[in-house]
């Protein structure tokens, strides 16, 4: 039997096209009347960015960063937007200025380019932010001090300042052939927004992810991506957001680029969406509220208070071994290297060659699309090109077989 829940009014607004319109939900009131406990309303915002690619047949320098200051002021119109919507806090999806096909296919100059691209992106947009005394959250590339390249997420002060940053834990397997792993869950305690966790992309398939943040004491989660977190059929990958909200007891705040921006709420509800390009996700939150749960026998205020204590840490062991026996079972011959490499030939050139071996097959010339496709297997190894040519190959193989003619049988008559 379950107690019934406090209930609070929020007003959302939900963005659609630079339109906004009011809309009442009810969301659990979390922590109210807890003595101690803050009770402050914050506006948060998700962009949903529009798919802002920098071309990656740039080669010099120069005209990279004019690229890449043709974005940031498009993006400068979100942040002006969101001001005045009266947000506390904007998040931009992840690959903020749109580097990154160009970066996969010019490492020789990204160490070059990203250092200024990203301090551009950082004045610009966090000076635009801080005219509205406005929180920021930012994600690009990023060659730190050590001399490696990172996945970065930036978290910015009212003043536009930068208050901390992340590096991507868990980059895909063919990210961490270029990029460095990062390897801590820092979190950031602020005056009025509670504590600031972040997350970039793949890194919440893995749930270890967010629960690090949680036990960190993350109230919100700021998540740029260009994904979701779950790899399956269906909408698997955004009930596993809802999945990562509700199991840590934390707002996710979704920054998306083309589509899928949303927050959702400690009980796992999505209270906001964004609509169309460069739309915003916008609700009023309690930083510290919306936790209340359990059961008749387990009911809390803030279910963190039970669910973080009720774990048992010493049985965990083999979420940490870096070798844990399944592996043993499932080899992987692709290095991450050659991985690195396939994905940035599929983020550009790889498309328009698997069209090409299209267009032989429309063409009737059946054995060269059969050389065509069966070259893109190799080359684009594990991607969606190898699956894609793999179907291909066999329709244009079976088509072959039926229309062979049959060597003539010779005559048994004398």
């Amino acid at each position: 039997m379950k107690l019934p829940a406090i209930v609070l009014s929020l007003n959302l607004i939900l963005v659609c096209g630079g339109r906004a319109a009011e809309k009442r939900v009810t969301e659990p009131q979390g922590q109210a009347g807890v003595s101690g406990a803050a009770t402050n309303t914050i506006r948060v915002a998700a962009c949903q960015a529009r798919n802002r690619v920098i071309d990656w047949r740039l080669t010099k320098p120069a005209e990279v960063l004019a690229a890449v200051d043709r974005n940031l002021a498009e993006l400068e119109t979100v942040v002006h937007h969101a001001g005045e919507l009266k947000c506390d806090a904007l998040a931009f999806p992840e690959d903020t200025p749109g580097l990154l096909n160009w970066v996969g296919m010019n490492e020789h100059l990204a160490r070059e380019v990203l250092p200024q691209a990203v301090k551009r992106m950082m004045e610009r947009l966090g000076r635009a932010a801080a005219s509205h005394h406005m929180s920021l959250v930012l994600c690009s590339d990023l060659v730190e001090s050590d001399g490696a390249t990172y996945n970065t997420a930036f978290y910015l002060g009212r003043d536009g300042k930068e208050i901390g940053r992340y590096h991507k834990v868990c980059p895909t397997w063919s990210e961490s052939g270029t990029r460095q792993r990062g390897n801590s869950f820092p979190v950031f305690a602020t005056p009025d927004s509670g504590t600031v966790g972040l997350a970039i992309c793949y890194d919440l398939v893995m749930p270890e992810t967010a629960r690090c943040l949680a036990l960190a004491g993350a109230d919100i989660i700021f998540f740029p991506t260009m994904g979701t977190a779950a790899i399956g059929d269906d909408d698997i990958g955004l009930q596993a957001l809802r999945v990562r909200a509700v199991e840590n007891f934390i707002w996710l705040v979704v920054a998306h680029r083309g589509s899928g921006a949303m927050i959702i709420s400690p009980q796992g509800k999505i209270i906001a969406q964004a609509d169309g390009p460069d739309g915003l996700a916008v609700a009023d939150i309690n930083p510290h509220g919306g936790r209340e749960g359990g059961d008749s026998s387990n009911w809390q205020r803030d279910m963190r208070a039970r669910l973080f204590r009720e774990r048992n840490p010493d049985a965990f062991g083999l979420l940490t071994d870096p070798n844990p026996p399944v592996l043993a079972k499932v080899p992987l011959a692709l290095t991450r290297e050659e991985a690195g490499r396939i994905m940035a030939r599929m983020l550009t050139v790889g498309e328009q060659e698997f069209k090409a071996a299209g267009a032989l097959a429309g063409a009737g010339k059946t054995n060269e699309a059969i050389a065509a496709y069966t070259r893109l297997r190799e080359e684009y190894r594990d991607s969606w090109i190898d699956r894609v040519s793999r179907e291909r190959l066999e329709n244009l193989q079976a088509a072959n077989a039926r229309t062979s003619t049959p060597l003539e049988q010779p005559s048994s008559k004398p």
